[in-house]
């Protein structure tokens, strides 16, 4: 069963729905939010949300809605950590730039001589896939076979394992019609969480950590980000959100989500402790006096890939992980994640110094898409004032 990890294609839509009309001053601003966000819980069956704005370096906002719990009746906070899916990617993004700029490696870089199993792509052997295409979604890398493995109820391999099983020929889910593409690396653009796993490997294989040591040590710990961790096991039961689906009138807890790919979507936070990391972003990645990301750093990130992403949306283009859009003639950076139970949103405006972000706990679908996409634009227009 694919975990429905999503790109962020869907967050310009122009589809919003809106259960109250929007004021938008700066007396009324909070007021209307806060009944707009309860309606579309209602309207959603959503149970819970948390949101947070980060602006001139902190966070001005962060307030959680509804339900962490609903048979316990447990609120949902800034404190309460949700798994964030495929936001999570930005996290394993950032830690390998990080040591981009410590010199570990050249985005152009072949990865192949680096890895302990054989990594070629079968229909372009002579084709290197290199960083800069596992950071931009063009290795050729597939996640079709992917789509079909489902982890639920078992330990899965680690991440080492699931790889050179993945893309090894022999390996158990090698298939080199399916685990590949039909497109040379760096000339397609296809949305592939394994891909970004493999990225979070080599973390371990360019420098002395593994990506989990890498974050915690680096990003985590100097940024104060307490609740937060690359596994459920490192997080308390009464801090976590519960996931749901919302089936026959009723909410359904579904199991925590566990999968070997973890650097593209296993990442458990808080609304308060993602913004502390959003402030990479906002404040041009220095923090408290501490640089996380150098200006050349950011502005690869930033600079758009030459790959189309999809041509129903020329406006999207690829970063090195986050996605770029534009809105109302702002540049804004952001990603979408979805799994499960679990449906998260993270954007940026480097311009302005702004970021917001919307976790949930339910499945990421079409009633729930549109209501956050609307959340997540009324926090970026929130009025300095409010």
């Amino acid at each position: 069963m694919l975990r429905d990890r999503r790109s962020f294609l869907a967050l310009s839509a122009a589809a919003l729905i809106a259960p109250r009309a929007y004021a938008g001053t700066g007396r009324n601003w909070r007021r209307d939010f806060e009944a707009f966000v309860k309606d579309g819980l209602a309207m959603t069956n959503t149970p819970g949300l948390s949101v947070a704005i980060v602006r001139g370096g902190k966070a001005v906002f962060a307030q959680g809605f509804g339900y962490a719990d609903v048979e316990h009746a447990r609120r949902a906070t800034a404190d309460t950590v949700f798994q964030i899916a495929s936001v999570s990617k930005t996290v394993t993004a950032t830690a390998m730039m990080m040591l981009w700029q410590d010199g570990r490696f050249k985005l152009d870089d072949p990865v192949a001589p680096l890895l302990d199993f054989p990594l070629k792509h079968p229909k372009f052997p002579d084709a290197p896939v290199t960083f800069r295409h596992l950071f931009t979604h063009t290795s050729g890398i597939s996640d079709e076979v992917y789509g079909d493995l489902d982890f639920t109820g078992q330990t899965p391999p680690p991440l080492r394992d699931f790889l050179a099983a993945y893309l090894a020929p022999g390996g158990r889910w090698y298939s080199a019609d399916k685990s590949w593409s039909t497109a040379k690396p760096g000339t397609a653009w296809s949305y592939s969480n394994v891909a970004v796993a493999l990225l979070g490997y080599l973390a371990g294989r360019v420098g002395p950590d593994p990506l989990d040591v890498v974050t915690q040590k680096r990003i985590f710990a100097p940024l104060g980000m307490h609740n937060t961790a690359w596994r459920y096991e490192g997080i308390a039961d009464n801090d976590l959100a519960q996931p749901y689906a919302f089936e026959n009138a009723r909410y359904k807890r579904i199991a925590h989500q566990t999968y070997p790919d973890w650097p593209a979507g296993l990442l458990c936070t808080s609304s308060n402790d993602f913004a502390k990391f959003l402030r990479i972003y906002t404040e041009g990645g220095r923090v408290d006096g501490r640089t996380y990301l150098t200006q050349d750093a950011l502005k690869a990130m930033l600079t758009p890939d030459p790959v189309v992403m999809d041509s129903r949306h020329p406006d999207h283009k690829q970063g090195l992980i986050w996605q770029l859009f534009e809105r109302n003639g702002a540049h804004l950076a952001g990603h979408h994640g979805g799994d499960p139970g679990a449906a998260s949103v993270a954007v940026f405006d480097a311009e302005r110094h702004v970021a917001v972000l919307v976790f949930a706990n339910i499945d990421d679908n079409r009633a729930f898409r549109p209501f956050q996409n609307e959340v997540t634009f009324r926090l970026l227009d929130r009025p300095n004032s409010a």
